[in-house]
């Protein structure tokens, strides 16, 4: 009994997750535009609305704002992206202000909200490419974590002997979870970065577990 009240618990916390983020959350009604529709007909595209997320490939700090260049991926039903060994291809991304490179840097998962500007050209290494490209207003940088440090579970095993069922006797396993960030650490690196982010709303418009 003790283990599946421990697993209807882990169920619950782990659905209190699947939430979109408010920073790339949107109106219920709003009819999103996806990656594929604006790279096969930019112009009718443009000033729809998108919520696209992949992972960060270059990051360039303008005068008076970023572009970033990521890899597109799908996303889950509450917004990280599902990164996988194929991807439909890349997108462009211009963000009020500065974000800083040590913190948005190459290869963390990031999910964007905001307006098509259309698509524009530019070189992956030497291939010549067209960018689908967003105005960002909200963005969500995911925390890069592939294992977590919890503390210790005693776990009570139940299992069947010739009397009946019950505990064995001498007491419990003793199970240590190991969890680490995967994200480096260091003094640049952001403590948890599960906080919201828009752009100053004095510059422009923006809003970074799970």
């Amino acid at each position: 009994m003790k283990l599946k009240a421990l697993f209807a618990v882990a169920v619950i916390v782990l659905s209190g997750c699947a939430v979109v983020p408010d920073a790339i959350e949107v109106a219920d009604e709003t009819q999103l535009i996806g990656y594929q529709q604006v790279a096969a007909s930019p112009d009718n595209s443009r000033d729809k609305i998108a919520r696209w997320g992949g992972v960060i490939a270059e990051i360039e700090n303008l005068p008076d704002a970023t572009l970033i260049e990521l890899v597109h991926y799908p996303l889950r039903a509450y917004g990280k992206p599902l990164v996988t060994d194929n991807s439909t291809g890349r997108f462009r991304v211009y963000v009020d202000g500065f974000l800083d490179p040590m913190v948005y840097e190459k290869g963390r998962s990031i999910t964007f909200t905001g307006k098509v500007l259309g698509t524009e050209e530019g070189l992956v290494g030497e291939h010549n490419y067209v960018f689908p490209t967003l105005k960002a207003d909200g963005y969500h940088l995911w925390r890069n974590v592939q294992q977590v440090d919890v503390t210790s579970l005693h776990v009570w095993p139940y299992y069947h002997h010739p009397y009946g069922y019950g505990w064995p006797y001498g007491g419990h396993y003793r199970h240590r979870v190991i969890i680490r960030d995967g994200h480096k650490r260091g003094a640049s690196s952001p403590p948890a970065n599960n906080s919201p982010s828009r752009p100053p709303r004095s510059e422009g418009s923006l809003n970074p577990e799970k």
